[in-house]
């Protein structure tokens, strides 16, 4: 999965960095910016609310969107984590229009708020 979406990713212009953990993907964002992070909800170091949690504590600028092989459950991390968070979801397998679509639209707004936050300094 991680392949496929770098790769389909890549082929739509986007400049992907692609890890295979949670606590890897932590380092790069520290390391520099990114206008979305693109999560699994399932990983082995952390499940995808504590990852999102951890973004938000670090004050990461990135938007985040979320991504599941699991139908819909209402005891789900998902459900959790659009409740509080507000964060777009994916389900698996994808509906590529729909996760360019979402991509494009993250990009718009993360360069919104950088706009307006410029105005406000």
């Amino acid at each position: 999965m991680l392949d496929f979406l770098g790769i389909f990713l890549g082929s739509l212009g986007w400049s992907v960095t692609s890890v295979s953990s949670s606590l890897r993907a932590l380092e790069e964002v520290g390391r520099r910016e990114y206008f979305l992070v693109l999560t699994d909800i399932a990983m082995p170091d952390m499940d995808g609310y504590e990852f999102v949690t951890t973004l938000r504590r670090r004050e990461a600028a990135c938007r985040v969107a979320l991504m599941t092989g699991f139908g819909y459950n209402p005891k789900h991390t998902l459900v959790k984590i659009n409740r509080s968070m507000r964060c777009p979801f994916y389900f698996k397998p994808f509906d590529r229009t729909k996760l360019a679509e979402g991509v494009q639209r993250s990009w718009i707004d993360y360069h919104r708020e950088l706009l307006k936050t410029a105005a406000s300094d």
